[in-house]
């Protein structure tokens, strides 16, 4: 919205017709008593053309004056010329009938309404001025401070300032409100982008994060069982087909779990179960195709947690499971879920060579251990990791319960 239209909004703009036709209206009724007047001091033709041209510096001046700025301090000059104009020609105009007084009932209200308070005194002045002058000229007098006229229209002036001082107070209040509200509507909007960049990034993440923990673990077993059934070509054929029914059984699950991330639903075995029952699963099947013993125990009373922190519980214990059968070579693995009063913590602990002897995992790339704590640390929770060479590692994810 640029600032044109958004001055339409404040009242002494919308009602700005108004104004324009109280002046028009002033110049066409005083132009109907000169028509009356036998008085006048010119011929008609000469009159009506002087008349033209005071609507047409008026209409055309104003327009020009506003073509760059609408703001009442903004080109303020410009607008005190057009007045001026109008003020000349109105005084040209009196002189040559009496009239067109009656056009100063919509010339006073075009001063206030176009130019700020140090112009606006200016023109009132100079317009009273003008008035005092064609009075006492009219009564053959000459100017007095005596003379009851001149201190009527002083006062008169000086009511008009006061109240152009009052308006243009109230003018300028509702224009600083509003360019507050186009700041704060402009803040806000600015705002409303960074959430929307922020939540697109947040996504994005999340998303690399489900492909971890289902693609790339999948694909990581399905490389294994398939390295394990090359293997055993081409004697063992029992171990063949049993390496080979595991990868088509994994890249099965895998492919289940890459349409449940396309639909941002939660992993297939929390739909139907507790997290216990899902991480008791996970545990077994992770014991099945590993062969390595695990042991798996729940304390506390399990208590409904938001699903998403379910969501990131599980990851963490699938992401652990992995991270041990490709780099521990552990003979046995500890995993506990345990609920107390105000937070749940899974603990992963095994036997391996702890990281100071692990092999880097070309898989990972290290991003595992990086979602866990991102996944974790949104929830206000947070992950540990203590390994030493010869006592294993024990990875520990703590996450508060929300009531």
């Amino acid at each position: 919205m640029n600032a044109k239209q958004e001055r339409q909004k404040d009242v002494w703009v919308k009602w700005d017709w108004l104004w324009k036709a109280i002046f028009y209206a002033a110049v066409i009724v005083s132009t109907w008593l000169m028509l009356l007047d036998d008085d006048r001091k010119a011929p008609v033709p000469v009159v009506l053309l002087l008349t033209g041209i005071l609507l047409l510096w008026h209409w055309g001046g104003l327009k020009l004056a506003y073509r760059k700025a609408d703001d009442l301090d903004n080109d303020a000059i410009l607008r005190f010329i057009v007045i001026m104009g109008l003020i000349v020609l109105w005084f040209a105009l009196v002189n040559l009938s009496p009239a067109y007084y009656f056009t100063l009932f919509g010339l006073f209200g075009l001063v206030f309404l176009h130019l700020p308070l140090r112009y606006g005194a200016i023109a009132v002045l100079i317009l009273t001025g003008s008035i005092i002058y064609e009075q006492l000229a009219d009564a053959g007098a000459t100017f007095s401070l005596a003379n009851p006229i001149v201190w009527a229209f002083l006062f008169t002036a000086l009511g008009a300032i006061l109240l152009g001082a009052w308006i243009t107070a109230i003018i300028g209040q509702s224009a600083r409100r509003r360019q507050l509200i186009e700041q704060l509507e402009a803040t806000q909007a600015e705002l409303a982008a960074t959430e929307r960049r922020a939540g697109i990034l947040e996504e994005r993440q999340r998303l690399a994060r489900d492909i971890h923990d289902t693609l790339a673990q999948g694909f990581t077993s399905i490389v294994m069982h398939l390295e394990a059934a090359d293997q055993a070509l081409p004697d063992d054929l029992d171990t063949l087909q049993k390496h080979l029914g595991r990868a088509r059984e994994t890249a099965r699950a895998s492919l289940e779990q890459a349409r449940r991330v396309v639909d941002a639903l939660r992993p297939q075995s929390l739909d139907q179960r507790s997290l216990p029952d899902a991480i008791e699963r996970t545990a077994a099947r992770w014991q099945e195709e590993t062969g390595i013993p695990l042991t798996t125990t729940t304390t506390g009373d399990p208590v409904p947690l938001h699903p998403d922190i379910e969501v990131t519980l599980l990851r963490a214990a699938q992401e652990a499971l992995a991270n041990i059968h490709k780099h521990a070579q552990a003979t046995a693995v500890q995993l506990t879920l345990s609920y107390m009063d105000d937070v749940v913590v899974l603990d992963v602990q095994d036997d391996g060579v702890a990281f100071a002897g692990a092999a880097a995992s070309p898989l990972s790339g290290g991003y595992g251990l990086q979602a866990m704590r991102e996944r974790a640390e949104h929830w206000g929770g947070s992950v540990t990791l203590e390994s030493e060479p010869g006592e294993g590692t024990t990875v520990v994810v703590s996450i508060p319960i929300y009531s």
